[in-house]
């Protein structure tokens, strides 16, 4: 979407909230579907509404990165965190599952019963 839009359409959306699962901050366990979609890059320092550049982050979360001393980097798949006494926290990668594959077909099927 680029800077043409700050909020994120439905689809991009449900891509994020697929991807990250739930708040990216360690040890919170807020499902995604109940989290800001955030711009890492903020919107108003010419920030996009891209996949790459979006989190999840619970709205405890969201507020917390814009308080003084703290400090949320985004770079690709890797969210740090720096704490207001230089603490440093990186949480999980977000990933998405990818799909089982389908059965094999039986090498020799039966003919059928009739």
């Amino acid at each position: 979407m680029g800077r043409r839009r700050y909020k994120p359409p439905a689809q991009l959306g449900d891509y994020v909230r697929a991807r990250d699962r739930r708040c990216l901050v360690p040890g919170c366990n807020r499902p995604a579907r109940r989290c800001d979609t955030d711009h890492s890059i903020e919107w108003h320092r010419y920030g996009t509404t891209d996949a790459k550049l979006l989190a999840c982050l619970c709205r405890r979360h969201h507020r917390l990165k814009d308080r003084p001393g703290w400090h949320f980097e985004f770079n690709g798949d890797t969210l740090t965190i720096t704490t207001p006494t230089g603490r440093t926290y990186r949480p999980r990668t977000p990933r998405i599952t990818e799909p089982e594959p389908d059965p094999a077909p039986p090498s020799d099927p039966e003919p059928p019963p009739f």
